[in-house]
């Protein structure tokens, strides 16, 4: 559900007037299943911000594109997290 409506958010609207989604996000074709189902889960998360700031979902962002703005986000978030951790610790 999540899938669909990344890229497709008027699909509550569409679903009471009978009409499908049109739209479908890039598939990923990766031979290495857990990094093809990291970058697909990682694209659904990128369209969803998208959304969030008021953008229109792209449905054809390449998967290795949100991939890596994905570990990006997550590395600055630990690190922010990290430096938070050691001035409450010496805090205390």
């Amino acid at each position: 559900m999540g899938t669909a409506l990344a890229v497709t958010p008027d699909l509550p609207d569409r679903r009471h007037t009978g009409r499908e989604a049109d739209r479908q996000l890039r598939p990923v074709t990766w031979s290495d299943k857990a990094l093809a189902s990291a970058a697909g889960m990682a694209q659904v998360r990128h369209q969803l911000r998208r959304i969030a700031r008021g953008g229109r979902p792209t449905p054809r962002t390449h998967p290795a594109i949100a991939l890596l703005a994905e570990q990006r986000r997550q590395r600055r978030a630990l690190r922010r997290y990290r430096t938070w951790l050691n001035t409450t610790r010496r805090a205390a």
